[in-house]
């Protein structure tokens, strides 16, 4: 089927070859348009004769010239995502509560969105022509999560005992040259010692195929009726973990040359485990999968407050960090530093994640409410700003932006303004960024109207 355009980029090539909005794309260059994936491979030279069918439904050809590199500037409707076929007995998404925005409840599962997002697949139900079309395309890298090459134990952590042999897949794909990164939900008890010790070591036989392997902890929240009972990672299972894989860590480095097995960042955080050293995580292919976010958070504060002229941007704003549970330690002891090096006179609010649960600790997750009650108790001053972390709120939407941008239990960031009086901004957390937000954001921060 011919894939939906959801905007033209004013300016660009492709509005002035008159492509309108809503069109639905056909071909491109003589080659048929099923999603966003075959118009990226077909749009590789500078000229694109492309056919549509109109808004109208009547057929329309243009034609997009454009210099090497530019832009084509359409972009186009969300995927319909293939979903996932298995029952994971830790499932986030049956882990949520009922009334949630239809978005966080689809399981998806499907190669596509791994080669553009990053989006984890089981790769269970990859047929002969989603193969075929990896290998033609070759979309690499893939994200995979294996949980277990052990065949009993990885369809019990599915919740699908018709799950195929998972290293045969692995073994397929890498031989076509796709590049892997690969996860290991870590469920105390089901996939750990023994199992998790010959998991990382059949992933680790497909080097250089298999790039990364990440072991992050299970996240369960308060939502688990009827679900099967997993036993939580506690900090002192998490100090075990790391002390357990530091010699295989240290194998690993050893035998390819750099480290390809990584914890995530949670395992430290609870356990209160010195953190490794940014260098270690190489390109930090896996920092959306929580490794390595906090270590190359810290490298870029430091990089940030080294670079020259820094005093120049010395300020005495006011205002609180909010930040989850996990977070607030390595959070706290940053803005120290920042307060010292900018004249900054921030403090650190760590909210309790009530929504979810206490075991859900990462700021990502914290919704609306709970930020509400955690700036409501700390009592702001007027002339003080909240610095609330962007990736609470949602991302990708066309249609939400700035205040209509929502958090997971759906409050909005304006509602949040309103129902707190307090001056709200939205804060990268990434470190380079935080700082330069810091040091160009000031001059906005301070004009913002007190109770807005």
């Amino acid at each position: 089927m011919p894939i939906t355009v959801s905007g033209v980029l004013p300016g660009s090539a492709a509005d002035a070859a008159g492509i309108p909005n809503r069109a639905r794309i056909k071909t491109v260059n003589g080659i048929a348009i099923a999603d966003p994936i075959d118009f990226m491979f077909a749009c590789n030279d500078a000229t694109l004769d492309v056919s549509f069918v109109g808004p109208d439904n009547e057929p329309g050809e243009a034609t997009i010239e454009r210099e090497f590199g530019e832009p084509v500037g359409l972009s186009f409707e969300p995927i319909k995502p293939r979903l996932c076929p298995n029952k994971c007995i830790f499932c986030f998404i049956d882990q949520m509560p009922k009334g949630l925005r239809p978005s966080l409840c689809i399981k998806d599962e499907d190669f596509r969105l791994s080669f553009l997002f990053g989006n984890f697949i089981t790769a269970t139900n990859l047929s002969k022509a989603a193969l075929t079309r990896i290998r033609r395309l070759h979309l690499s890298p893939l994200y995979v999560s294996v949980h277990a090459t052990d065949l009993e134990i990885r369809g019990r952590m599915l919740g699908n005992p018709n799950a195929p042999p998972i290293l045969p897949v692995l073994e397929e794909l890498t031989g076509a040259g796709i590049a892997l990164h690969t996860q290991i939900v870590l469920c105390p008890g089901i996939n750990d010692g023994k199992t998790l010790e010959r998991t990382v070591l059949d992933l680790a036989s497909l080097f250089p195929g298999v790039q990364t392997i990440a072991i992050v902890p299970v996240g369960l929240t308060r939502f688990r009726a009827g679900l099967p009972a997993i036993e939580p990672v506690s900090p002192r299972y998490a100090e075990r973990l790391i002390q357990e894989m530091r010699p295989l860590q240290a194998q690993l480095a050893h035998r390819f040359g750099k480290q390809i097995l990584f914890l995530a960042d949670e395992f430290y955080l609870m356990s209160g485990t010195k953190l490794p050293d940014a260098s270690e995580y190489g390109a930090f292919e896996q920092i959306e999968n929580g490794v390595g976010i906090a270590a190359k958070f810290i490298a870029e504060i430091d990089e940030a407050l080294s670079e020259p002229g820094r005093e120049e941007h010395a300020s005495g704003l006011k205002g609180r960090v909010i930040t989850g549970k996990l977070a607030a330690p390595v959070v706290s002891d940053t803005i120290g530093r920042l307060n010292r090096a900018l004249g900054t006179r921030l403090s650190v609010v760590e909210v309790r994640n009530e929504f979810f649960g206490d075991s859900v600790t990462v700021c990502g997750l914290l919704v609306g409410g709970d930020i509400e009650r955690a700036i409501q108790k700390a009592g702001l001053a007027s002339d003080e700003v909240a610095l609330i972390p962007d990736v609470a709120l949602e991302v990708g939407s066309q249609e939400r932006k700035g205040d209509s941008r929502r958090f997971i239990d759906g409050m909005t960031l304006g509602t949040l303004k309103q129902k707190t009086g307090a001056a709200v901004v939205a804060a990268p957390v990434c470190g380079s960024e935080f700082v330069r937000f810091l040091k160009e954001g000031l001059a906005s921060l301070r004009s913002i109207p007190d109770g807005h």
